[in-house]
């Protein structure tokens, strides 16, 4: 007999989390637990549907998968899990009233980092949950435009981050497409992220900075903002990023930090955005051969370093650059050439891509670009740019091949940035 097709609804949540990194602790097990356990108890299955993947360092080691469903569900290569075994999902199962929710476990420790396992359980949420719309909620660390995610998996000689190309290919591959992305993952709102994810959603919500693990984020708000069944995608969006940004206004649920902006961006927008940053690179390129034009961009590029990893007042990484102060730096060169193709380049990022932008302190404008730092102190300080030769050979192999590279020609600048001196 075949199985019933499950009604959809409005919509439903897909929440991908990895608590794996390259440290010996494991604080993110505890932070993982906590978030999946609040998503758990605010879903009602009755309008909003769940489902979740998330790869545990030490906690219940290996990768769980659940769905809140009305009737048990099961994927090829996983098996149920024996609750008594398992104190965590049993307190979770415990608390749900309309819904049943089947947790797995796989047999082999997949690797979290893998494309085709985040295909496969976008595959399995789509399946299991139906809806108009999905929302797709990531969580662990990230590294911005190098990829996200880090999986320690003893199958792997060499552990490896999820790459925006592949990141973008399992969304693209993932049964149905998602209408906004939330990324609870550091230094992900960058053009690089904007521009490969172009086609595989409408909206993503990510912070230029570092993403604190402190606070569990308000998932109740949020299930109740999905239960419309009359709301656009971009309201339901900006319902999401303003509840978010009322959260982070509260200083136990950003610490360390002081700061921790959020932007919404609309990537109907991104065609927009090619041709300024193509004619402003063309522009910086050109200036290479005229030593005082070389060193005044460099200052520019330099001054758009915002904040750094270590800095809980203005945490940011030095290899990114904050799009809107390094136009406002190039506007202040006029005549210069490099001004008013920054003067384009600004107006579209605000008035386009930026649907929504928070920011405490003001330092940092909305979006973020990846430019290699070339000052000591900047590649001492940055979490994104390895000091490893092998992999600054695999990262810039990669990064070139990017679509952001290959619509706007970037990477002659982010790989061989000017510099002031």
């Amino acid at each position: 007999m075949q199985k019933k097709a499950a009604s959809k609804k409005p919509w439903t949540v897909l929440a991908y989390t990895v608590a794996d990194d390259k440290s010996h602790g494991s604080a993110l097990d505890r932070a993982a637990q906590r978030e999946l356990r609040a998503a758990c108890d605010a879903a009602d299955f009755t309008r909003v549907s769940f489902a979740a993947q998330v790869d545990f360092k030490k906690a219940a080691r290996g990768v769980y998968r659940a769905a809140l469903t009305a009737a048990p569900v099961h994927t090829r290569g996983f098996s149920d899990v024996d609750l008594d075994a398992h104190p965590f999902w049993r307190r979770i199962i415990a608390s749900l009233e309309q819904s049943t929710l089947q947790v797995q476990h796989d047999r082999t420790d997949l690797d979290a980092a893998d494309p085709c396992v985040l295909t496969e359980f976008l595959r399995y949420g789509t399946t299991e949950c139906p809806a108009e719309n999905y929302v797709v909620f990531f969580y662990g660390h990230a590294y911005g435009p190098m990829g996200l995610f880090y999986d320690n998996s003893s199958k792997q000689r060499d552990p490896r981050t999820l790459r925006l190309n592949d990141l973008a290919g399992s969304l693209t591959h993932g049964s149905a497409r998602a209408a906004v992305i939330v990324f609870r993952d550091c230094f992900m709102n960058t053009l690089e992220t904007a521009f490969q994810l172009y086609g595989a959603t409408d909206y993503i919500i990510a912070t230029q900075s570092i993403a604190p693990i402190a606070g569990v984020w308000p998932w109740t708000a949020f299930m109740d903002t999905l239960k419309s069944e009359t709301l656009s995608t971009l309201t339901v969006a900006e319902a999401i990023v303003q509840t978010l940004v009322a959260f982070l206004a509260h200083s136990d649920n950003r610490k360390p930090f002081s700061e921790v902006p959020y932007s919404l961006l609309d990537l109907h927008a991104v065609p927009k955005i090619g041709e300024p940053l193509k004619a402003l690179t063309n522009i910086l390129e050109a200036g290479r051969s005229v030593p005082a034009r070389a060193r005044a961009y460099g200052r520019a590029i330099d001054a758009a370093r915002i904040g750094a990893p270590s800095t809980p007042d203005n945490p940011g990484d030095p290899a990114l650059l904050d799009v809107p102060t390094l136009c406002d730096r190039l506007q202040e060169l006029r005549p210069d050439p490099a001004a008013d193709a920054a003067d384009i380049l600004k107006g579209e990022v605000n008035s386009t891509l930026v649907n929504l932008h928070f920011s405490k302190s003001g330092r940092h404008q909305g979006v973020s670009l990846y430019c290699k730092p070339t000052r000591p102190q900047d590649i001492e300080l940055s979490y994104i740019q390895s000091a490893d030769p092998k992999e600054i050979a695999n990262d810039e192999k990669y990064y070139r091949k990017l679509a952001l590279c290959k619509a706007t020609g970037w990477e002659r600048i982010a790989l061989n940035p000017l510099t002031s001196g």
